[in-house]
């Protein structure tokens, strides 16, 4: 009698965000024995071609409107503690891709922070600012510009988003086979009606979907609008990303967008806000803050000498965060039907999704290797 080949154990994940895509490719790069059949469900990603490499306007989609950078900041609590460390496995993985796959559009530059009213734990450098950050440094004061308190440099990634979901879409789908289906899911429990045999469920979907419908409850929207600018060709920030914190708390930043993405003009962060739409008062203030802090970023009419903005389009994004931060709990589900499904969850990022990415895809490896261990699980 011939042997039986094993048959892989069954994993969903429910999502196709940057923290989906990231907890695709470490399962598949970790993964070898056993190898894992792994299933990318989503109603919104880059395995919508429609969505033209994120000009395509979803904005609950939001992954493709972000800066995007790393930005790091002091630990004000545990949960940020956390949070803080899983920046630092992106932060090294970024370090290697940067290097490896230059088609990510991952580029190293020099980070800048201006803050006019920091508090004390910027200014005691708390534990989560500077760790793990290269050539971090304190700017002299002489250097700081009018109304500016302190200052910081280090070197820090930005990634040309749309770019980056592509990429990771490419490498998952024709490098390691993962199947990808473009549907809306109604619930967690949906997932068994697309792949059969109680898979393992990971939970990536954003806004926290349930196992039996409905999102999480600790979810709340932060709405973001910024400005993709065409910069002038001398621009001083195509490789330099600066955020400048005002004494009223108004983030102003300005990212580059590497392999010819042009520059992000942000931002806003609306708490609880779930408009969509452009909102003209907001460009109307992005582009006076603009002027102010970054005029380098304008260029200027031959004919009349008249300074502007080359806008090429306004990003609007919600950004899904959560009450307690990231959300890496397990559960388990219909336990006493045959059909038991394990979720393992991994959303509630807010704005850090890109900065969270791959650590919480290890946090996600780590518990999902404990539950394929087990008999249960299989």
């Amino acid at each position: 009698m011939s042997a039986t080949t094993p048959s892989k154990p069954k994993v969903v994940i429910v999502g196709a965000g940057v923290l989906g895509l990231s907890t695709a490719l470490v399962l598949c790069e970790k993964f070898t024995h056993p190898q894992l059949e792994i299933t990318v469900i989503a109603e919104y990603g880059p395995h919508d071609l429609s969505m033209n490499a994120g000009l395509t306007n979803y904005p609950l989609y939001t992954s493709p409107w972000a800066g995007a950078h790393f930005r790091p900041f002091p630990s004000k609590n545990i949960q940020e503690e956390r949070e803080s460390k899983l920046t630092r496995l992106t932060l090294q993985k970024f370090k290697e891709l940067a290097k490896s796959n230059p088609e990510s559009s991952i580029e190293f530059v020099q980070g800048i922070e201006y803050f006019e009213k920091p508090d004390h734990f910027y200014k005691e450098i708390a534990p989560g600012f500077s760790n793990e950050m290269d050539n971090f440094s304190v700017l002299p004061t002489s250097s700081l510009p009018e109304g500016v308190e302190m200052g910081v440099k280090y070197d820090t990634w930005v990634v040309n988003s749309p770019l980056y979901l592509q990429f990771l879409y490419r490498k998952l789908r024709f490098q390691y086979k993962v199947n990808f289906i473009l549907t809306k899911l109604t619930s967690l429990r949906h997932v068994n009606s697309f792949v059969s045999g109680s898979p393992i469920i990971i939970n990536c979907s954003g806004n926290g979907l349930q196992y039996d419908g409905g999102n999480d409850l600790s979810n709340f929207p932060i709405r973001g609008q910024t400005l993709l600018i065409n910069p002038p060709s001398d621009c001083k920030f195509l490789h330099t990303t600066i955020t400048h914190q005002s004494k009223e708390n108004l983030w102003t930043f300005v990212i580059p967008r590497p392999l010819h993405g042009g520059i992000i003009l942000g931002g806003t962060k609306q708490v609880d806000e779930s408009f969509t739409g452009v909102r003209d008062e907001d460009t109307r203030a992005l582009l006076e803050r603009g002027r102010k802090l970054y005029p380098e970023l304008m260029k200027e009419n031959p004919e009349t000498g008249e300074k502007y903005f080359d806008i090429v389009r306004i990003n609007v994004g919600l950004r899904p965060a959560r009450k307690g931060g990231l959300n890496l709990s397990v559960e388990s589900k219909d336990v006493y039907l045959d059909r038991a499904n394990h979720v393992i969850n991994n959303y509630g990022a807010g704005g850090m999704g890109y900065e969270l990415s791959y650590g919480a895809a290890i946090a996600v490896y780590e518990k999902l290797l404990q539950l394929v261990s087990s008999k249960s699980a299989l």
